[in-house]
């Protein structure tokens, strides 16, 4: 599993996300749509490692129409 920390393009989504992290099953590259536990969805526009934690970094978020 990798785990991400999530950083926001727009302070509303950030203040807003249902969830500050996530863990996935294969790493994050920039490109990639994330759908977040509200239905949002988000594509990461760069991923950043540090020595202890990786970060996405995600565009303004869209909510998917729910059928």
């Amino acid at each position: 599993m990798f785990s991400y920390t999530l950083t926001f393009k727009d302070d509303v989504d950030r203040l807003t996300a249902p969830e500050q992290e996530v863990s996935l099953q294969s790493p994050a590259q920039a490109g990639d749509f994330l759908i977040l536990s509200d239905g949002s969805r988000h594509q990461v526009m760069f991923v950043t490692h540090r020595a202890n934690y990786s970060s996405l970094y995600l565009d303004k978020g869209v909510r998917v129409p729910q059928s």
